[in-house]
């Protein structure tokens, strides 16, 4: 079934994710049929080396016009593959979903009303779950590169972090604005795109979620944390579990980037729409 206008499109990065991929996609479907939302998913493989081609080949075959393949011959990080997929989206909602997540509770129509309501939302980010049920630190303020170095040799050495930049009164029961999210699900209007642009490519691997958060409030938005929909996130961590792994080191120099791009080296910024205040 062609799905001519969707509603939203779902723009999922996928490297070496088989073992995840069918109940993404399969709650994508789920969700979306039960609540009548015409939707797409447009998975870009990024470079992956185990059956993830084959197993997205399927669902685009068993979902003519619904699921769409792009395929790079290698990992190129998370800024240019996303963009390839933002820039072929044709929902006028899209979410940006890592593959290693199930939608969960909640109704998506309500979410995605939440912007009618209020067109200072820029981003929405849901709750997310990590599979032993406690919910994943996922909306933070934003840090100063003093507040990152002095986490380094803690995670090094093994040593539990005092985040300055966690939200302390976190997890929030109840609808908060915050001043980032991680990318791992955001559902913003395709509009915004327009006014905020596309992810950095100059950042390889990240923090493209801290940049592109900070631009959302330069131009005049919000970001808020929707506790009403909950997505299943099995996040790796990769960057403190192997803090000297390359995607490590590709972190680091991403937050270089970002500190000279944007300051706040020591002071963090702050903003305040008018509609909004913390």
């Amino acid at each position: 079934m062609s799905i001519s206008n969707p509603v939203i499109s779902f723009v999922i990065l996928v490297w070496n994710s088989e073992e995840f991929l069918v109940k993404c996609f399969d709650s994508i479907i789920r969700k979306c049929s039960d609540e009548g939302i015409p939707f797409e998913v447009i998975a870009i493989d990024n470079g992956s080396h185990d059956r993830s081609n084959k197993i997205i080949l399927d669902y685009k075959q068993s979902h003519p016009g619904v699921f769409d393949l792009i395929t790079l011959a290698s990992n190129r990080g998370t800024t240019y593959p996303r963009n390839l997929g933002l820039k072929r989206a044709r929902g006028t909602y899209h979410c940006i979903l890592d593959s290693d997540t199930e939608l969960g509770a909640g109704n998506l129509a309500e979410l995605l009303a939440r912007f009618s309501t209020d067109e200072g939302i820029g981003i929405i980010a849901p709750r997310l779950q990590l599979p032993d049920g406690t919910v994943q630190n996922s909306v933070k303020r934003f840090p100063t590169m003093l507040h990152k170095l002095w986490k380094i040799p803690r995670i090094c050495l093994g040593i539990k972090t005092c985040n300055a930049d966690f939200y302390q009164d976190f997890p929030f029961t109840s609808e908060r604005v915050a001043d980032s999210a991680i990318s791992a699900c955001w559902f913003f209007r395709k509009e915004l795109m327009q006014r905020v642009g596309t992810l950095d490519e100059n950042i390889f691997y990240s923090p493209e979620d801290l940049d592109y958060s900070l631009r959302v409030w330069k131009a005049g938005y919000s970001i808020l944390y929707y506790p009403g929909f909950t997505v299943l996130h099995y996040t790796q961590q990769i960057t403190h579990k192997k803090p000297l792994s390359k995607t490590s080191q590709s972190h680091f120099l991403g937050l270089i980037y970002y500190y000279r791009k944007h300051g706040g080296w020591l002071i963090r910024p702050r903003f305040d729409t008018g509609r909004f205040r913390r």
